[in-house]
């Protein structure tokens, strides 16, 4: 019985990611930590509701050192001594420039939110990790690519 904890749950790939390990048995997967920046969307919130058993919402804003302390108390407390399976780091931004051509400030924000974070998390997770079975860190990376004339 794994459990997973999965950085942005609310919607794309994350809420799709949630949404599947549902339909796994029980006795795969137990317990869904499904993490959004803000509130959980109304398509998270449903899962909550429906699953309540199975998937948890906690609230992790990936870029904030206290968001991320809070979010592995949170976590801790109910696996109730045991430890994290996998942790599937999906949480990312893409900031889409209409000249394509990205400003130094939006750059620093995306490293931050895609590296720098990953990182934050993995580092903050890793003693719950440690006790777990599976011990898996899984890194998600949606890669943008688009062609723009400069001439």
């Amino acid at each position: 019985m794994a459990t997973y904890l999965i950085t942005g749950s609310s919607r794309g790939l994350g809420l799709a990611l949630v949404k599947q390990l549902i339909d796994s048995p029980h006795a795969q997967v137990s317990k869904i930590f499904a993490t959004a920046r803000s509130n959980a969307s109304a398509p998270l919130q449903d899962l909550v509701h429906k699953h309540p058993n199975r998937v948890v919402f906690v609230q992790l804003d990936t870029t904030s050192k206290p968001s991320i302390s809070n979010a592995v108390a949170q976590v801790e407390e109910h696996l109730d001594g045991q430890g994290l399976d996998v942790l599937v780091n999906n949480a990312g931004i893409q900031t889409i420039c209409p000249a394509g051509v990205q400003a130094v400030d939006d750059l620093n924000e995306t490293f931050n939110a895609n590296v720098t974070s990953v990182q934050m998390v993995t580092s903050a997770f890793l003693p719950l990790l440690s006790k777990g079975t599976q011990k898996k860190v899984i890194n998600m990376q949606v890669i943008l690519i688009s062609g723009t004339s400069l001439g």
